[in-house]
């Protein structure tokens, strides 16, 4: 199931990336990556991902900014937000606009972005259920 997900990681810190993807793809996980915001807004206009982990501090764009962007594009789309630089009103911030979930760098371990990762997969199947079971009242 886990590889049926597809994850986008976006950070410019290339051996983040590097690390996530190496880590997250030796349990399975259908990973892409890109160093740059701007070109990973136009990474999810091309391309489905059901899973955004993003840095929040980058040039050019802040992961703010492709948090809104992801939540307005496709509404069931897990955002996951990262960063070094935590404060409450970022936190806050962030889950006002509709992240699923906050990672301080530098990481713990990789277990502890798995079970993120897995909680995200596990609201995603109940959402496609719950429209499963919509769509099944209406036709019935």
């Amino acid at each position: 199931m886990r590889e049926y997900y597809k994850i986008l990681i976006i950070d410019d810190e290339e051996e983040t990336l590097s690390a996530l993807q190496k880590n997250l793809v030796l349990e399975g996980f259908n990973v892409t990556t890109c160093n740059d915001s701007v070109k990973a807004i136009k990474m999810i206009k091309d391309e489905k991902f059901h899973i955004i982990i993003t840095d929040i501090v980058m040039p050019k764009m802040d992961g703010l900014e492709v948090l809104k962007f992801a939540r307005s594009y496709d509404a069931l789309t897990q955002v996951i937000m990262m960063t070094v630089h935590s404060t409450m009103e970022l936190t806050i911030q962030s889950l006002e606009l509709g992240a699923n979930d906050y990672i301080l760098k530098p990481f713990k371990s990789i277990d502890y972005i798995i079970e993120i990762i897995n909680y995200s997969i596990e609201k995603l199947e109940r959402w496609k259920q719950s429209i499963r079971d919509i769509v099944a009242r209406e036709v019935f």
